[in-house]
């Protein structure tokens, strides 16, 4: 490489670091003058209009009062009369005075599966629930603690 040679691309270097130096500069202007006119239009529209602001937040739904111990059971058994031969949690649950802990239901409808107060008709599946039978009558006492035997 000769001494012209080598001036020769060392000018055309320096006159593409030129060219590409101004095509950063217009981007850059071009960026500007975008962001000037977008301030100058949210200015303009913040003048005419008040700041929206956000929606107020929903309030928490209250939570279920939480029964005393035995509650649950002594209500279920005063409601187990009045319920049909074959029923639900889902009968039960409309029947109470108050929405209940699912496990707290289930938990004392197998205690009084075991007690003898009433059977597993069919288990439940999906969907499906499991239905109990009811083997008291709606003759009995309404308590049937008090009775020696279910009927």
């Amino acid at each position: 490489m000769t001494r012209s040679e080598y001036e020769a691309r060392r000018r055309r270097l320096d006159e593409e670091l030129r060219v590409a130096m101004d095509l950063v500069k217009a981007g850059h202007q071009a960026q500007v003058q975008m962001l000037d006119l977008l301030w100058r239009t949210a200015k303009a529209a913040a003048a005419d209009s008040p700041i929206p602001t956000a929606p107020p937040l929903p309030e928490p739904e209250p939570r279920p009062r939480r029964r005393g111990p035995g509650e649950l059971m002594d209500e279920m058994m005063a409601l187990l009369p009045q319920l049909p031969q074959l029923f639900t949690k889902d009968d039960v649950g409309k029947a109470l005075s108050e929405p209940a802990d699912r496990a707290s239901l289930l938990r004392v409808l197998r205690e009084l599966e075991s007690a003898g107060w009433l059977r597993t008709e069919s288990r439940g599946r999906g969907r499906y629930p499991t239905s109990y039978r009811r083997l008291v009558s709606a003759a009995s006492p309404s308590d049937p603690r008090d009775a020696a035997e279910p009927s």
